[in-house]
C-alpha cells in the first residue's frame, strides 16, 4: 500500500473555486487501488509550503508526494519539469516599496532548481493516453505552485529521500470561465481527476517497482 501525500490549494484571485480543491477531494474519496491518500489543502500565499506542507510530510511517514494547482489559461493537464529558487508574490508588496522587492529566494544558499522526480515525458503521455490531455511543462511559474515544487524537492533532497514527487497544473473548470472571454480554456472536473488518478498510479508503480528493487 502506497502511502501519498495529495495536496491542492485553496481559492484564490477572486474565484469561489479552485480545481486543485476540488480534485483532491474527489480522489482522496476514491483513491485507485493500492493507494492510501491523505488529502491537504493550502491557503495560497508565501512560505505556507514551508510552514505546512514540509512538516505534514515530515509528520506522516509517505512514500510520494503529489501536489496539484490551477493555472487558469492552461487548455491542458501540465506535468511540471522543475521548480526554481524564486517566489514572486506581489500580493505582498507594499505601496512605498520599490520595484522588484516582491521577489525572494525561496531558499538561501539552495540550488537554482530542482527537477522533479517524476517519469515527465512517460506521465503525460499515459495521461493523454488515458483520456485526460497532457503535456510537460517547463515552467511552474515563480508563485506558490512553484513554491511546494522546490520546497518539496529541497527537503527530500536534504534529507536524504529520493521518492517520487512532483506537482502537476490544472486548468480552470467550466464554471469558472463563464465571465471570461470566450476562448479561455477550461477543462471537465471529470477529466482532471482522471488524470491526476493515471498519475498516482503510475507513482504506485514506481513505489513497487523500487520497494521490489529493496528486497533482492
Amino acid at each position: 500500500m502506497m502511502r501519498l501525500l495529495l495536496t491542492g490549494f485553496e481559492p484564490f484571485g477572486g474565484e469561489t473555486v479552485n480545481p486543485s480543491a476540488e480534485v483532491v477531494a474527489r480522489v482522496a474519496a476514491q483513491p485507485p487501488a493500492g493507494v492510501e491518500v491523505t488529502p491537504l489543502l493550502l491557503p495560497v500565499r508565501g512560505r505556507i509550503s514551508f510552514e505546512r506542507l514540509v512538516p505534514a510530510f515530515e509528520a506522516g511517514g509517505f512514500d510520494a508526494w503529489l501536489g496539484v494547482g490551477q493555472a487558469g489559461g492552461r487548455a491542458a493537464l501540465s506535468v511540471e519539469r522543475v521548480g526554481i529558487n524564486l517566489l514572486i508574490d506581489r500580493g505582498q508588496r507594499l505601496p512605498d516599496e520599490t520595484a522588484g522587492s516582491e521577489e525572494q529566494t525561496l531558499v538561501e544558499g539552495g540550488p537554482a532548481a530542482y527537477f522533479s522526480r517524476l517519469p515527465v515525458v512517460a506521465l503525460a503521455r499515459r495521461m493523454t493516453e488515458a483520456g485526460a490531455p497532457s503535456a510537460v511543462s517547463n515552467t511552474a511559474g515563480a508563485y506558490i505552485c512553484n513554491e511546494a515544487l522546490y520546497a518539496m524537492r529541497h527537503h527530500l533532497t536534504s534529507t536524504g529521500r529520493d521518492v517520487p514527487s512532483g506537482f502537476i497544473h490544472l486548468p480552470y473548470l467550466p464554471e469558472q470561465v463563464a465571465d471570461k472571454p470566450s476562448a479561455t480554456p477550461s477543462m471537465a472536473l471529470e477529466t482532471q481527476v482522471l488524470g491526476v488518478r493515471v498519475a498516482i498510479e503510475v507513482m504506485r508503480e514506481l513505489v513497487a517497482a523500487r520497494v521490489a528493487t529493496a528486497a533482492l
